[in-house]
């Protein structure tokens, strides 16, 4: 898939994505290690933040935590995406498909680019190592839960980060 079309979306990401961090980063500068999760619908049609804090903390079980609000807007995080699903007029995003998957594997790279490229300033002054954070993307429902998990989780971590979080 061209990635071209997710423009507007990686654009507004690396604008907001980072405060969001920050934001995240500074209510748990007291821990060691943190999950955060940017979580779709089975449509794409946007993400929610979700984090968690601590030494043992299962990825697995992201759609149990209950994170307190941030202040930092994370709209950005719905309206470049839904109006890309929109356009997107050849996907059946109602369906699995390799044309779906594909999409979701496009999203995926653009998320690593953007997460790749936070400051580390960001880590740095919230008393973390990048390698303390653990990012992940996947769907709260639907079709591509697992393999979203997977393919994520290997593609905005370090292999330091994998293994910490003993995902190997």
């Amino acid at each position: 898939m061209d990635l071209l079309k997710f423009e507007s979306f990686r654009d507004e990401c690396n604008r907001n994505l980072p405060k969001v961090i920050d934001e995240i980063l500074r209510t748990g500068r007291r821990e060691n290690r943190c999950a955060i999760g940017l979580i779709t619908t089975d449509d794409f049609y946007g993400f929610y933040v979700t984090w968690n804090f601590g030494n043992q903390i299962d990825v697995g079980k992201y759609f149990e935590w209950e994170p307190e609000k941030i202040g930092a807007d994370t709209s950005f995080l719905y309206q470049p995406l839904a109006d890309i699903v929109d356009r997107c007029k050849e996907i059946d995003f109602c369906n699995p498909s390799e044309e779906k998957w594909d999409f979701a594997v496009s999203l995926l790279t653009i998320l690593q680019e953007v997460i790749s490229q936070l400051p580390n300033e960001i880590f740095q002054k919230n008393n973390f190592k990048r390698e303390d954070i653990f990012f992940f993307s996947t769907m709260g429902d639907g079709d591509y839960i697992y393999k979203m998990l997977d393919a994520s989780s290997r593609m905005f971590n370090s292999q330091e980060t994998l293994e910490a979080f003993g995902v190997v």
